[in-house]
């Protein structure tokens, strides 16, 4: 069978070496790369250009890890998505960080800076042990803390709106940036951290093969997936 095109999106300040084993797996993946948001954009409006610069005209895939998820979760409204993948990520606000729904509830009192280092607090050694986070003291680009700082904002306003296609929802025991225990996942992957894309990506593989087989076996593609059917222990 053709294989779908498929999109995914990385994290915040993240780029394609998220998904390096995806990229050599499946030969229709394609990752985002962000677009420079507008000050007062809403995840929304800017899930909805980043459809329009990612459209492969067509039926899809569409997933992400961490940020990206939630992006592709409001971008699938926009693309003829057949499902929505999330890697470490969250479906609503219940499945935030801590950091970040602490902030929701006390409003924008809280510097983006200062969520930042919260959520980094909780990082998890999968995500210490990347190249870019190996120096704690890294300055980031004028880019990169303008889209962190959107991105941190746009997300104190997040409202998810229904979803728009089937999601599926794969998630690491040991992570302990978005926790396992306040997601929906789909499936658990027994000791996986944050970043389970590079540390388990056999098993993230595989989950992305049952998505693909799930979107040629769907009519609609519009029903969910029952939670922990496909559970890895």
């Amino acid at each position: 069978m053709d294989q779908l095109p498929i999109i995914f999106f990385p994290g915040i300040n993240g780029d394609a070496r998220i998904f390096a084993e995806q990229l050599n797996a499946f030969p229709t993946l394609k990752v985002a790369q962000w677009l420079p948001p507008t000050r007062s954009e809403s995840m929304a409006a800017y899930a909805k250009r980043m459809a329009r610069a990612t459209d492969p005209g067509g039926p899809c895939l569409i997933g992400g890890t961490s940020f990206g998820g939630i992006i592709a979760l409001e971008a699938a409204h926009h693309l003829q998505a057949q499902a929505c993948l999330l890697f470490a990520s969250s479906r609503d606000a219940h499945g935030l960080p801590t950091s970040l729904r602490m902030a929701r509830q006390l409003g924008k009192l809280i510097s983006a800076d200062t969520i930042w280092k919260w959520t980094m607090r909780w990082q998890d050694a999968s995500i210490a042990s990347l190249p870019s986070a190996r120096n704690k003291r890294q300055r980031l680009s004028l880019a990169q803390q303008h889209f962190r700082d959107w991105a941190l904002s746009a997300l104190l306003d997040w409202k998810p709106a229904p979803a728009a296609c089937t999601i599926m929802q794969l998630h690491g025991s040991r992570d302990n940036v978005f926790a396992a225990r306040r997601s929906k996942a789909n499936s658990i992957i027994a000791g996986a951290g944050h970043v389970m894309t590079r540390t388990h990506s056999e098993e993230v593989n595989q989950f992305i093969i049952k998505a693909l087989e799930h979107c040629h076996s769907s009519e609609t593609g519009t029903t969910s997936i029952q939670q922990n059917s496909y559970r890895h222990e």
